[in-house]
């Protein structure tokens, strides 16, 4: 969301505008999202954001995006009708992902597993929250997901260790994202290699938050890799920038990385 459009939507609900898009750590960029995410309230609010975001990424021939929804955050459904209304006339497609999280309990992650059962365009469950929360507890809801046909990409190896991901692959995961706490496990990212499970790094977000990950290791074990925007506006920076960064300053190849891209989506 622009900054710009969070403090219209906070004003519009009688909040006090959210803080600027400024942090240095994971904790600092969460606690501004959060309050973004508490201006978004109404179908028209997810509406409008979705086509702003749109015409972003529409600026950058993007013919296809993944994006996340955290129901968490968002008591009721009648935003629900926005997230569908907007969708369903944008030039990008756009497949939902919807986000259970760690220390959420079993009746919000049940609701979350419900939206993404009956939501148009849903294409995955996805998995946030504390990485030293253990995941374990949400196996049935991702195996119910899975038997109707969703992928699932969790959030792990990002400020957790390489057992976190071994722990997302336990339950399922199908793609993950970041997962670069990998590095430090030679077995593992065997694994990842043999398994063809395709990270999503996410660059400059990593670096707002002081990571600096040795990406070139990871693709060097012929892990599939995707560069990723995450939270772009939050982050200041576009899917093109991330391509350009990966191919001048990490060594990737741009063309791997798109490939991988289509070839790993969910939908």
């Amino acid at each position: 969301m622009r900054y710009e459009t969070a403090v219209a939507l906070a004003s519009g609900h009688g909040l006090p505008p959210p803080p600027p898009y400024r942090y240095s750590t994971l904790d600092g960029f969460l606690e501004i999202y959060r309050r973004v995410a508490e201006s978004m309230r109404t179908a028209a609010d997810f509406e409008r954001v979705i086509r702003e975001h749109a015409e972003v990424m529409a600026a950058q021939d993007i013919r296809y995006a993944e994006i996340s929804i955290n129901p968490s955050l968002h008591p009721e459904n009648d935003w629900l009708e926005g997230v569908l209304s907007a969708r369903r006339t944008l030039d990008v497609e756009i497949g939902w992902l919807i986000e259970l999280t760690r220390e959420g309990s079993i009746e919000a992650n049940a609701r979350a597993i419900d939206i993404a059962l009956s939501l148009e365009g849903v294409v995955g469950v996805g998995l946030v929250g504390d990485e030293s929360t253990s995941a374990a507890p949400l196996a049935p809801l991702i195996d119910r997901a899975h038997a109707r046909g969703l992928k699932f990409m969790p959030h792990a190896g990002q400020a957790g260790s390489a057992e976190v991901v071994r722990e997302a692959l336990s339950i399922g995961a199908d793609r993950l994202a970041h997962g670069v706490a990998s590095t430090s496990d030679p077995d593992l990212l065997r694994e990842l290699a043999e398994r063809g499970i395709c990270l999503c790094m996410c660059p400059s977000s990593n670096a707002r938050i002081g990571l600096s990950p040795d990406f070139r290791k990871l693709a060097e074990a012929g892990i599939p890799l995707t560069v990723n925007s995450d939270d772009p506006a939050m982050v200041g920076t576009t899917l093109v920038s991330e391509l350009d960064l990966a191919e001048s300053q990490l060594g990737l190849r741009r063309e791997d990385l798109v490939a991988a891209a289509w070839r790993h989506r969910f939908a």
